[in-house]
């Protein structure tokens, strides 16, 4: 690569602008995809979530990018891809066996930068691969920090009640001591990050970059305001509860009301049920009439937000950097926002005290009664677009004139001894052997009888030994017939409370890790519980993103260990991870007994809610069983199919999760599918009446016989 024929990059996200309709992530990848193409640059766009899109298909976003410069690329589906085979353990849980395939993909091709954003942990494993010397030797690492997993839970009030999502943030704080760069928009989520016990030390903070969102509204008298529109995601995040709440006072204040209150924004969730059915329920008591627009792409829901007379709100009780205040401060549309997080410093400082708001729903409600009916003008923008751009690029040249940061030099490695022992007790014959090798000895690898080395296995995980400086390394392995893919972690103390994904056959010990093993671990705790010893004593532990060996037979730790080794984890958890602890654990208990997490007013106070979650699972689970539903079952894979999406199952899900059951019924009732049956469902039903009648009918007939 030279500064003269341009850099390969590839941008890796879970959302970009037409693929998805709208969405802050989207929205700031798209306009880094366009400047840089106008570098000169090779862009790619990898979406990790497959070929799928909200309208149209993705061979049409395909086309559209291509246009503009960009190749677009999906993601093969897991067990698709032969470079990336079925995972086994774990990794079938959820999506997480999307990051190795985001490594496997990565790594068959040569990029000169891949930029990763936080959410989702995808950097990761890519950032493991290649600081052990595995993979994208030659390619620089750059993270954005828009906004964690954990961040986004605690912003909607959402318990933590999924290992896949408990995996997923402790990857998520692993990764930016990976990277080669980690960028963030604002001073505010580093230092979120870092009251979590997650500091990210050498952040860059950059302006973010918006897409042109057109020309911005001519300059004209400020127009009395009329219409509020709430603009982002719905959901509890976005300001919809402290909303919800001023609007009711607003209804009783004196002086102008609205004529409309728009939300405006894709839907989700607000407190658990469907935000679309929350805001109906709300707005019965309100006097004006209000919209629920969840469906425009971002052109068109920007040419709303233009019209006279609305003022846009921009509500969150903690927020990074929101795009969609950007998008209204390059428009000069009026917006209200709440003074939290990292809202004020994009206002320019002497607009700060007229369009900034507590967020707190008497304050919100006083505002909105003193702008209603008057003139607002819009707030300037703390930083112009231009010198963001500008920004971008300074950074990005500096970035590729830097050598890539390829893995250390390449020492003498030493040679691995091998400690085999019988499959059907490995542990306590690992045990045995362990104390009978020398301390001279360098590093072991515990192996069984049933394992199978691949060929320059010992030499390749000596080399990344040497080359880390770990005490324990903990290499993947193939198992099952056929063989499924198990990798380890780690950095994931938490995680291993509840699981074993950080050591299984081909742990290798350096005599530090082999020290440990042979004064304080007890074989019946298993490898699991080792690795807990080694951390706890402060060795350093690393998993390998790579399969040194094949088994028929499927790893597990010995019985006893599910109780022995979630106790050793806890003390190096608990000292690092103590919330994310104590949240899956209240999460969990919610899930199973929801009256548990429920706000009573004294301790023999029933839950409210149980009986209404209740009633929604059960009519959900119906409906998805019923001749309606399963009659338009056809037309719903047919368009699934065109986003790249598995066929609807015949089967409705679980649904235990709080939330779900709500709002799959809420999404069935509102269908297409569903109103397209509206006629014979009313047939089926008039027909149903008919013959109860004519049973009811016969039934008094027969009486009077008997009577008779």
């Amino acid at each position: 690569m030279s500064q003269e024929t341009g850099a390969r990059i590839c941008l890796v996200t879970t959302e970009i602008l037409g693929v998805t309709r709208t969405g802050g992530i989207a929205t700031m990848l798209s306009a880094l995809a366009d400047l840089l193409v106008a570098e000169g640059h090779a862009v790619t766009v990898l979406c990790v979530n497959g070929p799928r899109a909200m309208d149209g298909t993705f061979a049409d976003w395909v086309a559209h990018y291509r246009r503009r410069g960009v190749t677009l690329a999906a993601l093969p589906a897991p067990g698709t891809d032969p470079l990336a085979p079925v995972m086994a353990g774990v990794w079938v849980r959820g999506t997480l066996a999307r990051r190795w395939a985001v490594l496997a993909w990565l790594a068959a091709r040569r990029f000169d930068l891949v930029h990763f954003n936080d959410w989702g942990g995808d950097a990761l494993l890519c950032g493991r691969a290649r600081r052990q010397g595995l993979a994208l030797g030659t390619t620089r690492l750059v993270l954005g920090l828009h906004g964690a997993s954990d961040w986004t839970l605690i912003g909607n009030d959402t318990p933590l009640d999924d290992l896949t999502r408990l995996i997923q943030i402790e990857m998520e704080r692993a990764a930016p001591s990976l990277m080669d760069a980690v960028w963030a928009p604002g001073p505010f989520m580093p230092g979120w990050l870092a009251r979590r016990g997650a500091p990210v030390p050498g952040v860059r903070i950059l302006p973010q970059l918006v897409p042109d969102p057109g020309p911005r509204r001519p300059s004209r008298p400020a127009t009395p305001v009329t219409e509020l529109v709430l603009f982002g995601r719905l959901e509890d995040r976005k300001g919809l509860p402290v909303l919800f709440d001023a609007l009711d006072r607003l209804t009783t204040a004196p002086g102008p009301h609205p004529t409309r209150v728009t939300f405006l924004g894709r839907a989700a969730t607000v407190h658990g049920e469907p935000a679309g059915r929350v805001i109906a329920r709300r707005a019965a008591a309100w006097p004006w009439p209000v919209s629920v627009l969840d469906t425009l792409d971002r052109d068109a829901a920007l040419t709303r937000l233009q019209a006279p007379g609305c003022l846009a709100l921009v509500l969150a009780p903690m927020e990074n950097s929101p795009l969609t205040l950007h998008e209204c401060l390059a428009l000069g549309v009026p917006v209200l926002a709440s003074a939290t997080g990292g809202i004020p410093d994009l206002i320019a400082p002497e607009d700060r005290d007229r369009v900034l708001v507590p967020y707190a729903a008497p304050a919100l409600a006083a505002r909105l009664s003193a702008v209603l009916g008057t003139p607002f003008a819009p707030a300037r923008p703390a930083a112009e677009a231009a010198a963001a751009a500008a920004a971008w690029r300074a950074w990005h040249r500096a970035l590729l004139a830097r050598p890539a940061a390829l893995h250390g030099p390449q020492t003498h490695a030493p040679a691995l001894f091998p400690v085999q022992a019988p499959a059907n007790r490995a542990c306590a014959a690992w045990a045995a052997a362990l104390a009978r090798v020398e301390d001279t000895e360098g590093p072991v690898c515990l192996l069984t009888d049933a394992d199978h080395l691949d060929p320059d296995a010992l030499p390749t995980v000596a080399a990344i030994l040497v080359r880390t400086g770990a005490d324990l390394l903990a290499p993947g392995w193939h198992e099952g017939t056929p063989p499924r893919l198990r990798l380890c972690l780690d950095s994931v103390p938490a995680s291993a409370c509840a699981v074993n994904l950080v050591a299984g056959p081909g742990l290798v010990l350096g005599p530090r890790a082999r020290r440990v093993a042979v004064r304080d671990w007890d074989p019946d705790s298993g490898l699991w519980g080792l690795v807990a010893l080694c951390v706890a004593a402060g060795l350093r532990h690393e998993a390998a993103p790579v399969s040194v060996l094949t088994r028929a037979p499927v790893w597990r730790d010995p019985s006893a260990a599910l109780a022995r080794a979630p106790r050793l984890w806890a003390g190096p958890a608990a000292a690092r991870d103590a919330d994310l602890l104590a949240a899956t654990l209240a999460g969990t208990l919610a899930q199973t007994d929801p009256a548990s997490n429920a706000q009573r007013g004294d301790a023999g106070t029933a839950d409210p809610w149980r009986p209404a979650a209740r009633r929604d699972r059960r009519r959900a689970r119906a409906l998805w069983r019923s001749w309606p539903w399963r009659m338009t079952r056809p037309l719903r894979n047919r368009r699934r199919r065109r986003h790249g999406l598995a066929p609807e199952p015949a089967e409705p899900p679980p649904l235990t999760a709080p939330g779900t059951a709500s709002a799959v019924l809420w999404e069935i009732l509102v269908s297409r599918s569903w109103a397209l049956t509206a006629a014979p469902r009313a047939v089926a039903s008039l027909l149903r009446r008919l013959r109860g009648s004519l049973r009811h009918a016969a039934g008094c007939i027969r009486s009077g016989r008997m009577d008779s």
